[in-house]
């Protein structure tokens, strides 16, 4: 994808705080994090939250959740932002970022309070690896 100066900008030089357009150039959210395999060059997509950041990228509340739109949703990569071939009412319904189950297997000498806030996790959705 270009910028306005024509020069490519890869999907994986992506932060949290970017700014995120929609096609109408109003701003609708923020990156809260890509979605891919950077190793293997697959972009799946965005988890973006609809409001100010306040400077603290990689957090959110839980009232705005992180919302999910798919690679093919994403027109172009400028530096510093993002635009998404989606209007802004059809960015505001966009779905729950849902987290991928994490594949960490808990050892047999895992405590009880471990095991029961990875099932907590599990059951919220939430994203605690960061």
């Amino acid at each position: 994808m270009t910028d306005d100066s024509g020069i490519t900008v890869s999907w994986k030089l992506i932060e949290p705080g970017w700014d995120v357009h929609a096609s109408g150039g109003e701003l609708v959210g923020h990156v809260f994090k890509t979605v891919g395999d950077s190793d293997a060059d697959i972009f799946d997509g965005l988890a973006i939250v609809h409001h100010d950041d306040h400077g603290y990228p990689g957090i959110h509340n839980y009232w705005d959740r992180p919302r999910y739109a798919a690679a093919e949703q994403v027109v172009a990569i400028a530096d510093g932002e993002v635009t998404l071939a989606l209007t802004a009412d059809q960015s505001n319904e966009l779905p729950l970022h849902d987290v991928p189950e994490s594949a960490q297997i808990e050892p047999e000498s895992a405590s009880r309070r471990d095991r029961l806030e990875t099932a907590i996790e599990r059951d919220l959705r939430e994203d605690r690896t960061r």
